[in-house]
């Protein structure tokens, strides 16, 4: 080092030393003179940094990437790639330049107290710049796995990045001030409201995260339903502020991130991990075209597959207890008889059971809902065996495709409500 320091004198002060005499040949004043000098010392030793800069800079980066390769940790990759030890080949040549302050400039007192405030600024920066770097790779690393912890190192990250800016910030505010960091952060306590105010969402964004994380509720990949937005789509980015929701048209709705928790958010994820999708969907049918079915119409129904024995089994339920309860049945209002609409909703209960696309491990039932002004609806609660859209969509179709059809065949009318239409 002293070596070092002798060459950069000799250099240094000689060449400025040969300025001098020009300019003082030329009657310029001292103080020209000295700046002159100093603005010389600082060229030449920003020079030495440049190129100490570059030797550390290429040997720490070859001596990072044959590391990288002998290993087989992926995180690496993403350190070295996030050039994360780049960071020390900045720190080594500040550090020498930093040493060299005083001899450099040992004439120029007021000269080394002003660098010495910029290499303590840049040591701040390079450790600013080195947390970033680390963080934007704990990030990747963890953007590779979708699940729930996923979010909380994300919102963790941003939230670790944005202390550390301020903290920095602080930091070199107490460098150029030359007051205490302490001393930084209690002047700053008379506006602690206003910087909470600022940081509201981001507080609440962390929050959001951490307990979405711990409850486990929604993850990045999810596919969710927000009735609040009319948002249906799958999560593609849970951050800090906001999350991001691909729609099924392919566009992107941005909420902040704390209505995640505090809306009502509907989670079909497990449904599309059991495979499974509901169908509930009803037929409104016209009240008017119910009735009761005589000998005749049964004779007829009774040739429909799916409830030939249904019809069969019930007729002698209900002859057994007509004659039991000796009523007169030339009446069809009395006693117990069977309608064509609870004959199709038999039906339609057996056709979900018949049918291969649909799952009988689940709910199915086909039941009446509240009478309407317009009829009465039937509705059909089951669910597909697979939850893919395009198949869905396909056997909800086709299910109501026969049904509609097969009304028909159970003389039932559906409800077609007429609306005026301007043209």
């Amino acid at each position: 080092m002293c070596f070092l320091e002798k060459i950069l004198d000799n250099i240094s002060y000689e060449w400025i030393y040969n300025k001098l005499l020009l300019i003082s040949n030329n009657n310029l004043d001292l103080r020209s003179n000295i700046t002159f000098i100093i603005i010389s010392k600082i060229f030449l030793f920003t020079i030495l940094l440049i190129i100490l800069e570059l030797i550390f800079n290429k040997g720490v980066r070859f001596i990072g990437k044959r590391i990288v390769s002998s290993t087989h940790f992926i995180w690496d990759n993403i350190l070295y790639e996030n050039k994360v030890f780049d960071s020390f080949s900045h720190f080594f040549p500040l550090s020498i330049g930093f040493l060299l302050l005083k001899p450099f400039f040992k004439d120029h007192y007021t000269t080394v107290i002003f660098l010495e405030k910029i290499f303590n600024i840049l040591f701040v920066l390079i450790v600013l710049q080195f947390l970033i770097r680390v963080i934007n790779s704990i990030m990747r690393i963890a953007n590779s796995e979708n699940n729930h912890q996923t979010i909380a190192v994300r919102s963790f990250s941003q939230l670790l990045k944005i202390v550390s800016i301020l903290f920095c910030v602080l930091i070199i505010i107490s460098i150029l001030t030359k007051n205490d960091i302490l001393s930084v952060i209690t002047s700053l306590g008379a506006i602690t409201a206003i910087v909470i105010l600022v940081f509201r969402d981001t507080i609440l964004g962390f929050v959001s995260g951490v307990q979405m994380a711990s409850t486990k509720m929604i993850k990045v990949g999810d596919w969710i339903g927000i009735p609040k937005y009319s948002i249906e789509g799958t999560v593609i980015e849970i951050n800090l502020i906001s999350a991001k929701i691909e729609n099924f048209d392919k566009t992107i709705t941005s909420i902040p991130t704390y209505d995640l928790i505090s809306t009502a958010v509907t989670n079909f994820e497990v449904m599309r991990q059991k495979n499974i999708r509901r169908i509930k969907r009803s037929i409104l049918f016209n009240i008017q075209s119910f009735h009761f079915c005589n000998s005749s119409k049964l004779e007829k129904f009774q040739h429909f597959y799916l409830i030939k024995n249904y019809i069969k089994k019930k007729q002698k339920e209900i002859e057994l207890f007509n004659k039991e309860k000796n009523i007169d049945v030339s009446m069809d209002i009395n006693g117990r008889r069977l309608t064509n609409i609870g004959l199709f909703r038999q039906y339609a209960l057996e056709y979900l059971h018949q049918h291969p696309k649909i799952s009988q491990s689940e709910t199915l039932m086909v039941r009446h809902l509240e009478p309407t002004p317009y009829g009465l609806p039937i509705e059909l609660y089951c669910f597909t065996n697979t939850s893919e859209s395009v198949k869905y969509e396909q056997i909800q179709a086709s299910v109501f495709d026969h049904l509609l059809t097969a009304a028909k065949e159970f003389n039932l009318k559906v409800t077609q409500v007429a609306t005026n239409v301007s043209h």
